[in-house]
């Protein structure tokens, strides 16, 4: 049976019959393009209809997005398709030139020469079926061709007898139509003529790719040019959130150089430097961090974590921002959610929202994070009281150096960095990160849904940093900045930990001949040798196996490098001594308690 025709009724034409149409077999059909239709005898006495109906090219989906992305569709007439139509019917000899483009339903005229255009269902347009040839179709006489003597188009308007329709195709093959030339009397095509008529088309189509590529070109300097301007904003902010701290910071030191200075003026003193130091610090973090999350060398470890402890560690992180903006806090998240995340960076993505509230929340203003579960989600919501966005900014808030109401006149502090690093930081959990507003005036919400998980028998826990008890450390530190190396020195000297200093390479090695140190903290660009090589070096000594190694430098992206070079862990400058200090803490106690 595989070699007898296929017999379906056709949904067209019922007024004239049903079409006849022979083919070999299912496989030639789909060759060809045609639907085979039922043999039934037509209204004309005698004889049968003989209309053969075009189908869906295999690649339909694909040409219709790539005719969609021309927007070429229900656009006024043009004069360089014009032109082309014209020659078409100059060059076939032919009162009818025509460029039709194929949508779902029909066949839309652009350009018509010597007919005016109009639409045409698609299961009455003879182009459908050039459509399928991939190339061209050419008909010398409809009259007499079996396939299309019935046809809507031949029998009725434009009475069609010659027709020849050459293939509107896209450099990536995508088929949009075509350039047809008719004819009311039989004609037979010449070599000429077919080369004279495909090259037409693709004259047309080259003439839509450029004019698309024209368009997406500007369309790319347009957001090149808005990058730019957001940048060069940013970067002016930038400017004054750094300059800022430093009249303080240079007031202070002035007052500590002051022989006749108090001791409660130089506490202060201590604690505007104190204070000053570590905000400019979290604007060179966010500004690392936002690097590292653009480029996506953030590796996350997931687990599952209690919910409200990953709240309660973000609280801490916040607490400073915001107890200066006298704030009421809120926190209503059950201890029974549990959630799939990182325990270092989902804390700064909830740390980040909740800066962000108090930032933009006016004195005395109020914060609430509340927390709604689903089978499969859990949904964690900060609502402030604050200043609120407006319905265009929702999307843009999240945007690397991109501000809302914000001016150098008027700034409530910080880069705007936090949102955007909150949304990356949300997406590489596998979560989502939105935001609500009632408009200007009338405070805020973002939500941020997480993937929820099981409660673990041993929960997870995130220690809170006062739970840290300092022993004692012998440790090394390798920088060729001799007041940064000092510096780090001296702060653990003073925190009960024995120190000793190297300004290279060498040097290092030479101290570790008869020395060794529970901690190496190594720059990376030493002048003898690199950090890489130093750490390979250290790792090569049988004495420094139960050694932490870790690197600290001013590439953020030196991470994976670094650890793969043998440290065990990376942090980027300036370096949070006191951060640190609690790190290797944390870090030796966990080591001590492995097997």
């Amino acid at each position: 049976m595989r070699n007898q025709p296929r017999r379906i009724r056709t949904p067209h034409h019922s007024d004239a019959g049903c079409a006849v149409a022979a083919a070999s077999s299912d496989r030639a059909c789909m060759e060809t393009g045609y639907v085979v239709c039922t043999d039934v005898i037509g209204t004309h006495p005698g004889r049968r209809a003989t209309v053969m109906e075009a189908i869906y090219p295999a690649n339909e989906h694909e040409r219709l997005h790539r005719l969609h992305s021309f927007g070429i569709l229900d656009t006024p007439a043009e004069v360089s398709f014009d032109a082309i139509t014209r020659l078409a019917a100059m060059a076939l000899r032919a009162p009818i030139a025509l460029i039709n483009f194929i949508d779902e339903t029909r066949q839309w005229c652009k350009s018509g020469w010597g007919m005016q255009p109009r639409p045409v269902p698609r299961g009455e347009s003879l182009c459908a079926h050039a459509l399928l040839t991939g190339d061209m179709l050419v008909i010398p006489d409809a009259t007499e061709d079996e396939r299309f003597r019935d046809h809507p188009q031949v029998v009725g308007e434009p009475k069609v007898v010659f027709y020849a329709g050459a293939v509107l195709k896209t450099s990536d093959g995508a088929g949009l139509g075509t350039l047809c030339a008719i004819d009311h009397e039989p004609h037979r095509l010449t070599d000429d003529e077919r080369s004279a008529l495909r090259t037409l088309a693709n004259c047309a189509v080259t003439y839509l790719e450029g004019r698309l590529a024209s368009k997406r070109l500007a369309e790319a300097q347009g957001r090149l040019e808005t990058a730019c301007h957001n940048r060069d904003e940013f970067l002016a902010m930038l400017a004054h959130e750094l300059r800022a701290p430093l009249a303080p910071i240079h007031t202070a030191v002035e007052v500590l150089a002051r022989p006749e200075a108090t001791e409660a003026q130089r506490t202060w003193a201590q604690q505007i430097l104190r204070r000053h130091v570590h905000y400019m610090s979290q604007i060179v973090d966010d500004l690392l961090s936002a690097a590292l999350v653009s480029r996506g060398a953030v590796a996350l470890t997931l687990e599952p974590v209690r919910l409200r402890d990953l709240v309660d560690r973000a609280v801490e992180l916040s607490e400073a921002a915001v107890a200066k903006g006298v704030h009421s806090l809120t926190v209503d998240v059950d201890d029974t959610f549990y959630v799939d995340a990182d325990t270092t960076q989902c804390p700064l993505i909830i740390a980040h929202l909740l800066k962000n509230a108090a930032t933009y929340t006016p004195p005395g203003g109020r914060i609430d994070v509340s927390v709604q579960a689903g089978e499969t989600e859990v949904a964690l919501r900060v609502h402030d009281s604050g200043i609120g966005i407006a319905a265009a900014d929702l999307e843009e808030v999240f945007e690397l150096f991109r501000q809302t109401e914000r001016s150098l006149a008027r700034s409530p502090g910080g880069m705007g960095l936090g949102l955007t690093l909150a949304r990356k930081l949300a997406a590489l959990h596998g979560g989502t990160l939105v935001a609500r507003s009632g408009g200007l005036g009338h405070g805020s919400e973002f939500t941020l849904t997480l993937r929820r998980a099981a409660p673990l028998a041993a929960p997870v826990i995130i220690e809170s940093e006062d739970a840290l008890t300092a022993t004692p450390m012998s440790i090394l530190v390798i920088d060729d900045n001799h007041d940064t190396a000092d510096a780090i020195a001296l702060y653990f000297e003073l925190s009960g930990h024995e120190t000793r200093v190297a300004y290279r390479a060498a040097e290092a090695l030479a101290i570790v001949d008869n020395w060794v140190p529970d901690v190496v903290l190594s720059d990376i660009g030493l002048p003898d040798m690199d950090g890489y090589e130093l750490v390979r070096a250290f790792r090569k000594l049988e004495r420094l196996q139960a050694t932490t190694f870790v690197a600290i430098t001013g590439y953020a992206d030196d991470r994976t490098a670094a650890l793969e070079a043998g440290f065990d862990a990376h942090m980027p400058k300036p370096v949070d001594a006191g951060k640190l200090e609690r790190f290797l803490i944390r870090h030796r106690a966990r080591n001590r308690r492995s097997p």
